[in-house]
Order: C-alpha cells, then sequence, then structure tokens
C-alpha cells in the first residue's frame, strides 16, 4: 500500500488547488460542500464544481492519469491545460488562475489561505519521476471502488446524497439520516495514526440519545474502534484484494450490512 498512499497525498496536496478555485468562485455554504470535489473514474480525473458565468459553465479537473489540471466548458472539451510538474503550489494557483481571467472572471480568490490545514507532506514541488504510475492505478481503483461502495451503503439505508470528496481530510464519504436524532457516515478515509492505514469506515452520530457500543456484535470483516474520540467500525485496505472491484465489492457490502445495523438494532 506504500504506492496507493504516497499517490494519496501526492492527489490530497494538489486537490487544494480544486478547493481554492471552487471557493473562489462559487456561493458559500456553511456546511463547506461548495469546496468538495468528485472523482470521475470514467475520465480519471478529479473535478471540481460547475461555475456558471455569462450563460456558460466551466470547471477545473486534475487529469491524475495525466497529473495535469484542465479547465473543461459545459461540453466537456478542454479550454486550458496546466502543468503540475516542477512547480510550487503559487505557480501552480498562478497558471490555473489565467482561464477564468481570460473569460471575465475575477481569481484573485484562488490565491487565498484556506481555513483549514492539511497535513505537511514534504511537498514542495512535484516532479515527473515522482510519479508512480503503479499508485495512480491503484488509488483511482479503491476511489473507484469507494463511489460504489457509498451507494450501496445509500441503497441499503434508502437515503438520497451527494458522493463527494472532503478536501480537508480528503475522504470520499457521504452521510445518511436514518431518523430525527441519528444518522450514518460513511466512506474512505486516508492512512492515518488510528488505524495504521488506509481504511473504510462506518460511524453512528446520536443527537439526545447515547449509542451502547458494548451492544455491538464483532464483524466478520473490519473491527470496531471505541476507546477513542473517535468511535466507529473500520475496515482496512488490506483486507481487500485492491483488483477484483466483485470480490471487494461483496466484502465491503457484508461490512455495511453489519456495521449499520448494530445501530439500527438499537432504533436509535
Amino acid at each position: 500500500m506504500q504506492e496507493y498512499n504516497k499517490t494519496d497525498r501526492q492527489v490530497h496536496w494538489l486537490s487544494q488547488v480544486l478547493a481554492k478555485t471552487n471557493r473562489a468562485f462559487l456561493p458559500e455554504k456553511e456546511d463547506d460542500s461548495h469546496t468538495n470535489l468528485y472523482f470521475d473514474p470514467v475520465s480519471g480525473k478529479l473535478t471540481g464544481r460547475w461555475v456558471e458565468h455569462k450563460q456558460q459553465k466551466i470547471f477545473l479537473a486534475l487529469n491524475v492519469r495525466a497529473m495535469h489540471f484542465e479547465w473543461m466548458d459545459q461540453h466537456l472539451g478542454i479550454k486550458d491545460t496546466i502543468s503540475v510538474f516542477n512547480k510550487t503550489m503559487q505557480e501552480i494557483e498562478q497558471d490555473v488562475s489565467v482561464y477564468p481571467q481570460s473569460v471575465g472572471l475575477p481569481a484573485e480568490k484562488i490565491f487565498r489561505e484556506l481555513h483549514f490545514e492539511i497535513p505537511d507532506y514534504k511537498i514542495g514541488r512535484i516532479a515527473s519521476n515522482d510519479i508512480n504510475e503503479s499508485g495512480i492505478q491503484k488509488w483511482s481503483y479503491f476511489r473507484q471502488l469507494a463511489n460504489e461502495a457509498c451507494l450501496h451503503f445509500l441503497g441499503f439505508l434508502q437515503a438520497e446524497s451527494e458522493i463527494r470528496i472532503w478536501p480537508h481530510h480528503f475522504d470520499t464519504g457521504v452521510y445518511a439520516q436514518v431518523s430525527p436524532g441519528f444518522g450514518i457516515g460513511f466512506g474512505l478515509a486516508m492512512e492515518d495514526s488510528m488505524a495504521g492505514q488506509s481504511y473504510f469506515y462506518l460511524a453512528g452520530y446520536a443527537s439526545g440519545t447515547e449509542i451502547d457500543y458494548k451492544k455491538l456484535a464483532g464483524l466478520s470483516d473490519g473491527q470496531w474502534i471505541t476507546n477513542g474520540a473517535w468511535k466507529g467500525s473500520v475496515l482496512t485496505l488490506n483486507r481487500l484484494t485492491g483488483q477484483n472491484l466483485k470480490t471487494d465489492n461483496q466484502m465491503i457490502q457484508s461490512f455495511i450490512q453489519e456495521a449499520a445495523n448494530g445501530y439500527l438494532h438499537q432504533k436509535l
């Protein structure tokens, strides 16, 4: 998983440009969802949100396969391409700002710092030989798997939610409000000290009542983590094949059903 985690950190670092661009051109939302992203496995692109301007629509995307940014129009035509190699973050932002300025969009907000900080990955610039093709393939595979798993989670709970990547913690996640006082979050998280590696998570959030974690049964795959500030269930990526979508989806579906039922049977 070393190659995957390295690529995850590189893409997370670059994704801040997408978050800043979203923030620069879109109305602010209280939950910060105007800054979040989506991974499109069809095109292999990490995309921002649509920006409407003068009866036209454009959006910025990071082509993960080619490792460059692209400004796209409403016909999915590429209007500008920006290389990321051998550039500082400030230089990338400057190059990204050129196209929107050319069509009359004020781009100065792109350069403002975000209201959150991501970990210091010690990335100053990315050279072409820093990119690992196997890492990109693994990253694309697991983010596609996360999209599909989120759909399965929403279908299981008969809920609706956007499947998005949040630029702060960089998880592909969804949230379902099960009842007025109880909801469940699900997604794919980056490697951290809690799990020791990247993992799928499922966690319940209750208001006005308390979740009794002692009543939760063990999981066939995955484990409950209940001894810290965050409580929930995790399925680490080393439990999956990393190459067979059908097999991996089956394991994740079992994880979703068992973990979600642990909460639902408490009738929160």
